[in-house]
């Protein structure tokens, strides 16, 4: 019985511990945000802000855009990490999403110029095309996006990338393209730049449900090459798309 009871007690601490550990990575995570897809002539509109720092602790900021006036109900939140607004996406089945990028981010090198080839979208008809703050992009003509001397993008901020997980045995789904940085150099009290840069593109959500992953693959983070902080955090420069 004592052994038992020794084995019980052992069982139930390990998890309290895994529990615990749980709770701590859901709380670490910042998920307050949350879109869905606004119908608009057939199809729906996505908006998705990018900043370099928490919106919140820029009272300028806040006095034109109030939406930002919150910094959520986390107290781990760390309003120094780059991230986007809506972490949560949800969309419905078979329809034209149109989405559009405000970014008030500045550029930063890609790992591999892959990503700028814009990939399972489209721009007023135009296949794997984007529009990068006003000027059209198509898969063919990104390579005019790149730094002549190091091969590296000169002007993107981040991508934008929702791809299946490859287990769920789900419909494949693909979206991909870069993102328009600020290049701005005028800028408020707290470093918000005056004019973001807009990247817009549409794209067909799949046409059964679905649950997929959207992440940015620039490493704008801390830690090694960049990719630890909001790189691996949920909720900051990664999130949800689901397909209902």
């Amino acid at each position: 019985m004592r052994r038992y009871l020794g084995g019980l007690s052992f069982v139930i601490v390990v998890g309290l511990i895994v529990a615990g550990v749980a709770v701590l990575l859901n709380h670490e995570a910042r998920l307050p945000g949350a879109v869905t897809g606004a119908p608009q002539n057939g199809s729906v509109f996505v908006k998705e802000d990018v900043f370099p720092f928490a919106p919140c602790s820029d009272p300028d900021f806040v006095k034109t855009h109030p939406r930002y006036a919150t910094c959520g109900s986390n107290s781990l939140e760390n309003v120094n990490w780059v991230t986007y607004s809506d972490p949560i996406i949800t969309l419905p089945r078979n329809t034209l999403v149109t989405m559009e990028i405000t970014n008030y981010d500045s550029p930063t090198s890609l790992v591999d110029n892959y990503f700028l080839a814009p990939q399972g979208v489209s721009y007023n008809g135009q296949q794997n095309a984007i529009n990068l703050d006003g000027k059209v992009y198509t898969a063919n003509d990104t390579k005019s996006l790149t730094d002549s001397q190091n091969g590296v993008a000169a002007s993107i901020s981040h991508t934008f990338v929702i791809h299946s997980i490859v287990s769920s045995h789900q419909p494949w789904f693909y979206v991909a393209v870069p993102v328009a940085g600020s290049t701005d150099t005028h800028a408020d009290a707290a470093g918000m730049p005056n004019k973001p840069a807009v990247t817009t593109f549409s794209f067909m959500t799949p046409s059964q449900p679905g649950e997929y992953v959207w992440q940015c693959f620039v490493p704008c983070g801390s830690g090694f090459n960049g990719f630890g902080g909001p790189m691996s955090t949920k909720g900051y420069m990664s999130g949800t798309v689901t397909v209902q």
